[in-house]
């Protein structure tokens, strides 16, 4: 079978820990060269990891004989570079979140319509193989009505598992030159400077944005159903967002404490004849999969179901889903409703800013 020739834009964090070890563990996938503007990392990685070619020019790497793009940059850049790669004809993946604002991914939806290409955002908790069976169990039973929705997401320095005391990154201590221009704008709404502060996580709108995406996008994909934003508070660095899912209310919990090493997330639906628990695990967990806790009644026959820890990494699912997509010439975009995700995250800072 043919492989897939894949370039990768952006080599950070998550390229490193995630997304080149998934890549490198499908048959059906081959990594032809690596850009990032750091050129001791690009050299690094492709010692480590067989890669034939490197270089620090987006431009270069989407003349290469490639068939798609790996969209890994911080998200600011994903406005410039998922544009650069739809020109190219090149079939996407990017990291989530699609873009800073609604606006921004409608600009990239039309780039991508356009150019008759769809892009895949990377929300890899869909992809978690429970969770994917769950909503098949919820398909065919007879629960009820939903009458409650709720996620927990605290999230402590062993987000990554600890896989940095296993796998060293390749680090660098070189920067470019900060210059907005070629940047996304984020929403127009935002009145501050866009200086290098504005896209980091100092800037509160961009750490929620950044990283409260996969709470907001997983509440979504379950409830089957649009929130409306009733109402958000930020209280000692804890977010309390309420929902209403179409007549039922959802709550999201959201916090950044890295002064605990600790991962706590769980995910909890009520509905009239059933229940349901969702712990998902650290995203770097590579030997851990959600826990699904399934309670449900049919007139005496009370049941619980747990679909247990089966080791498959929804990264490496992910990226398998991604690359039989390209086999196949699937061009379906999930960029339609990640931008759903964006523009409740922009109501959410808008109420807590008082805008």
């Amino acid at each position: 079978m043919k492989k897939v020739k894949i370039g990768i834009i952006g080599c950070g964090y998550m390229a490193q820990m995630a997304h080149i070890p998934c890549l490198k563990a499908n048959k059906n996938a081959e990594i032809v060269a690596l850009c990032d503007f750091r050129e001791n990392v690009t050299a690094e990685l492709c010692q480590r990891w067989n890669i034939p070619d490197r270089t620090n020019s987006v431009d270069e790497l989407l003349a290469m004989d490639i068939d798609a793009v790996y969209v890994l940059t911080p998200v600011q850049w994903h406005l410039s570079n998922i544009t650069a790669a739809l020109k190219a004809g090149k079939q996407v993946f990017t990291e989530k979140p699609a873009a800073m604002s609604g606006a921004s991914v409608l600009e990239l939806k039309k780039a991508a319509d356009t150019a008759g290409i769809g892009v895949s955002v990377g929300y890899m908790k869909r992809h978690e193989a429970n969770i994917v069976a769950l909503k098949k169990i919820q398909a065919e039973s007879d629960w009820g009505k939903m009458l409650f929705i709720r996620t927990h997401s605290f999230i402590g320095e062993h987000w990554n598992a600890a896989i940095e005391d296993l796998i060293t990154p390749v680090a660098s201590e070189e920067s470019p030159v900060f210059d907005a221009a070629p940047l996304d704008p984020a929403p127009a709404w935002l009145k501050a400077e866009r200086d290098e502060t504005f896209y980091s996580f100092d800037n509160p709108y961009y750490a929620l944005l950044d990283t409260g995406c996969h709470s907001v996008n997983l509440l979504r994909h379950l409830a089957a159903s649009e929130p409306e934003v009733q109402s958000a508070r930020n209280m000692s660095e804890v977010k309390l967002v309420d929902f209403n899912f179409s007549g039922t209310p959802g709550v999201m919990e959201f916090c950044l404490n890295f002064n605990m090493d600790r991962w706590d997330e769980v995910t909890e639906l009520y509905f009239e004849k059933a229940s349901v628990r969702i712990l998902t695990p650290p995203p770097l967990d590579m030997q851990a999969s959600a826990v699904v806790e399934i309670y449900s009644e049919d007139g005496t026959l009370h049941r619980n179901i747990q679909l247990e820890d089966n080791r498959q990494w929804a990264f490496r699912l992910q990226t398998d889903a991604f690359i039989e997509k390209v086999l196949t010439g699937n061009n379906s975009s999930d960029l339609e409703d990640a931008g759903k995700d964006i523009a409740i995250i922009e109501k959410i800072h808008k109420i807590e800013k008082g805008v």
